[in-house]
């Protein structure tokens, strides 16, 4: 028996993907708290292009500026003036340009350009040639741009970035933004005003915020300066008021993607189970024989129970794939049942064919839900009675895809089949996480050792592992059975490790009952 960890589908990705999804915007919808983390993400991310933006300008600023301080003869006549003026004119990113020659003289695009900034000026330099310069009354900060040309230096008031697209609709008095760095703070926004709508006292007369407001957002600007936003609540009310027909477009989406989803699992279920269920009917789900082999005497002792899906245009399917659906449906109690059936009277049949009662064990698979169910003593004892076939002849093989429910009444169960002469064994042991367990509880005989070990039987590892198994075995007193062999080698490495009983492809391949009768290992 094998406990095996349940599989991870696509379709249960997607469907958990979908429902975190849906999780979230409902949270964005309903919290105020989600709700101005996600308008502070946006902020931040319309920040981060601001600033890109204004690298951007300053590069192709410099650019320009190569190529003007060959056309400046830096006496500030009208013809530097002029083409100061014309760099002003055609290029989108300057604002404002000035020259200061290396003699002393300064002209630029506007007589009055002092009079922006105030005396003294209230600056952060960000490095030897990017500044950020607050105007007259510090409610702006120009992003200045110095770069040394061969007669003199020309400075550059980069143009202003766009307004952040969630605060552009915002009132005045409701935000705030303040670049900080080496001991400066500069301002955006109606600071006088805002403090009102902000918080009492947040622009104390030394025009700094106070300590106890804390930003909404605070991130890096350009090297040691961090841009600030203070935010009041009402903004990202009207943001939430804002996004939440997006957000509800979203949900119903999503919703409805996840119905989508739901309905078609549910049918594609219902007609699967219906095919089944009409396949029990019709005997389309027939069992196929593989031999069970005693390595070292040549000889059969057993044949595993391999159920098959025959379709009315001769496709054999083969069990896992409608096996897990059987199981998922709850088909797989009557599927079992009429296996049982089948193989008590196909064994009738072997034993009027050849005039005597057949040594061999037909083991059949049955899952951890069969196993539990009470109505499983009946069904097998009466075809027993039936088809006039000793106990010996059927066993039960534990394959568990799912865990044992009810361990005691399974426990039970085994306990009556055992008392009837009807083997119980464990299918995959090696590969689970139960089977001592299973084995004390459930009163096997035998153990058979997953194919996985047995591919792979050549190397340390396998052989190391199903040595110990074997070492197990036989203190426990039960027989073991190799499965999945396909090599002559494989063979030979198990019957020096002590496994005598083998079965697989190297002997002989599952087989419908009209081929048993001529297999070269049946033999009575």
């Amino acid at each position: 028996m094998t406990i095996r960890r349940p599989s991870i589908s696509l379709y249960s990705i997607a469907l958990a993907a979908l429902f975190i999804a849906i999780g979230f915007v409902t949270l964005a919808l309903t919290s105020q708290t989600v709700g101005r983390q996600i308008f502070k993400y946006n902020l931040e991310s319309f920040e981060h292009q601001r600033t890109v933006h204004y690298l951007q300008s300053i590069k192709s600023t410099s650019n320009l500026l190569d190529n003007l301080q060959y056309q400046l003869s830096y006496t500030c006549d009208n013809e530097d003036i002029s083409e100061l003026e014309r760099a002003s004119y055609y290029s989108s990113d300057i604002r404002n340009i000035s020259l200061v020659t290396n003699s002393g003289k300064v002209c630029g695009d506007r007589t009055n350009l002092n009079q922006m900034y105030g005396l003294p000026t209230n600056k952060i330099q960000l490095n030897p040639n990017i500044a950020m310069v607050a105007n007259a009354n510090n409610s702006e900060s120009i992003l200045q741009y110095s770069k040394k040309v061969v007669g003199g230096t020309i400075t550059v008031d980069i143009e202003k970035q766009p307004t952040d697209a969630l605060l552009a609709n915002a009132c005045e008095q409701c935000w705030i933004q303040v670049i900080e760095g080496n001991g400066v703070s500069l301002y955006t926004g109606n600071t006088e005003n805002a403090s009102k709508t902000l918080a009492k006292d947040l622009l104390p007369k030394n025009n700094q915020l106070n300590n106890k407001v804390k930003p909404l957002l605070s991130i890096p600007f350009y090297n040691n300066a961090l841009i600030k936003y203070y935010v009041a609540p009402q903004v990202v009310t009207d943001y939430r008021a804002h996004i939440k027909p997006f957000l509800l477009l979203i949900l119903s989406s999503l919703i409805f993607i996840v119905l989508v989803m739901l309905y078609r699992r549910y049918r594609s279920t219902s007609i699967i189970k219906y095919l089944i269920l009409n396949a029990i009917k019709q005997n389309h789900l027939v069992p196929y024989y593989q031999p069970i082999i005693d390595a070292e005497k040549r000889l059969t002792c057993g044949y595993e129970v391999l159920i098959r899906w025959e379709t009315k245009k001769g496709k054999v399917i083969l069990p896992d794939e409608f096996i897990p659906q059987c199981e998922a449906n709850g088909v797989i109690t009557p599927l079992t049942f009429q296996l049982i059936n089948t193989v008590a009277r196909d064994i009738r049949k072997l034993e009027v064919l050849h005039g005597k009662t057949l040594p061999y064990y037909f083991s059949i698979n049955i899952s951890a839900s069969v196993l539990q169910d009470p109505e499983l003593i009946d069904i097998t004892r009466s075809a027993l009675a039936h088809y006039h076939i000793a106990p010996h002849n059927i066993a039960f093989e534990l394959t568990e895809r799912s865990p044992i429910d009810d361990i005691e009444q399974a426990e039970k169960n085994c306990q009556k089949l055992n008392a009837m002469g009807i083997q119980i064994k464990l299918d995959d042991v090696g590969n689970g996480h139960c089977d001592l367990l299973s084995l004390q509880k459930l009163q096997a005989t035998t153990i058979k050792i997953d194919k996985v070990f047995i591919d792979d039987i050549s190397s340390l590892t396998a052989n190391t592992i199903v040595k110990s198994l074997v070492a197990f075995a036989e203190k426990a007193e039960v027989e073991v059975i190799a499965e999945g062999i396909e090599t002559q080698q494989q063979a030979d490495i198990l019957l020096e490790i002590g496994i005598r009983y083998h079965q697989g492809f190297l002997y002989s391949k599952p087989m419908p009952f009209d081929s048993l009768t001529n297999d070269k290992h049946f033999n009575v």
